[in-house]
């Protein structure tokens, strides 16, 4: 692929980015950004830290919620409990994301595969226990409620669009991170990690250390949008990182597509679509939910975005068999060339 390719394939993303984050306040009505937009923008961010682990590293992760968990409770214990500026609590929380995931793939770096999924379900369920059944940090199953966003300037970040804003302006940050991860010398070990790990030895690297690295990148992402989660909850429980919101996080990057990063984004907005809309008339909402996985993964193996790629790689194929199909008939109608 030519530079320039690269170049417009990193430009045109990042302005429709723009250009949805000027337009979408304007046009989108209060309950449509707040219930609709937001959500899935930190959803999102949550989910893009899993679908960098399993489309990047190839590591099947359910202990994302865990780091996810981490963040929002450092930020909720340090405000609530102790009265630390609220910025000052925010730096401490993103930075409790890449700690707590380092700690993660410390716990999962010497397996792979099926048991590296099962260690990293482990460490899910032991956070949410340990946020049930410590209350002298954690406050119990309560947890913390009444958490207030902080008011810069007069702006209130309480209020929907100023929460957009900086959802928003997080989730692309999130985006180009992982992306320039993604194309560094890191990121290739990661993609060795992925493809071969016995080849990823043979030429130097330890896959121990290269999983721990993963962990330590995706749970940046997944850092902030605990960050995130708390300050559009205005909460945080035991109830905010148990199993069903495990599950929730893997349905939401399989829906979506872990081929890409964005994947996470599209499956985060498909899913809060379906759970708000379908409410509406019926109460079997998890039900739909299920099923609308189910069909997904059946007809495509990448979600949501994999049928979008696969449909555009398939589009100048249609067109070009059409144009020739058109000049066949076109030369039939002609007939011969006169001699």
């Amino acid at each position: 692929m030519r530079a320039s390719d690269r170049r417009r394939q990193v430009a045109l993303p990042l302005v429709a980015a723009c250009v949805g984050i000027i337009v979408i306040p304007i046009v989108a009505s209060d309950f449509v950004l707040l219930q609709i937009v937001i959500k899935s923008l930190w959803l999102g961010i949550a989910g893009a830290s899993l679908a960098f682990l399993i489309g990047q590293a190839g590591l099947i992760s359910l202990g994302q919620t865990a780091i996810f968990g981490t963040a929002g409770y450092v930020m909720a214990i340090l405000t609530l409990s102790h009265g630390i500026n609220i910025w000052l609590a925010v730096a401490c929380a993103v930075a409790g994301g890449p700690v707590a995931g380092l700690l993660v793939g410390l716990v999962s770096s010497r397996s792979s595969g099926l048991y590296l999924m099962m260690l990293t379900l482990a460490v899910g369920v032991f956070a949410f226990f340990f946020g049930q059944q410590y209350q002298p940090i954690t406050r119990g199953h309560t947890g913390f409620n009444g958490f207030e966003s902080p008011i810069v300037g007069g702006v209130d970040f309480n209020e929907r669009r100023p929460l957009f804003y900086v959802t928003a302006v997080s989730a692309v940050l999130i985006v180009v991170f992982l992306r320039y991860v993604m194309g560094s010398p890191a990121g290739l070990a990661f993609r060795g990690l992925r493809d071969n790990r016995r080849r990823l030895a043979a030429l130097g690297y330890s896959p121990a250390t290269v999983t721990i690295a993963a962990f330590g990148v995706s749970g940046v992402a997944a850092g902030i949008g605990g960050v995130l989660s708390v300050w559009y909850n205005g909460a945080i429980s035991p109830g905010s990182i148990d199993i069903t919101r495990i599950i929730e996080l893997l349905v939401v990057v399989t829906i979506g597509g872990a081929i890409r990063i964005e994947g996470a984004f599209l499956g985060a907005l498909a899913v809060t679509l379906l759970r708000n809309f379908a409410s509406d008339f019926t109460n079997r909402v998890e039900t739909l939910v299920g099923a609308a996985f189910i069909i997904v993964v059946l007809f495509s193996r990448h979600g949501i975005l994999g049928l979008w790629l696969e449909a555009r790689s398939r589009t100048p194929q249609v067109f070009g068999a059409l144009r020739s199909q058109w000049r066949l008939r076109s030369k039939a109608v002609a007939g011969p060339p006169a001699r």
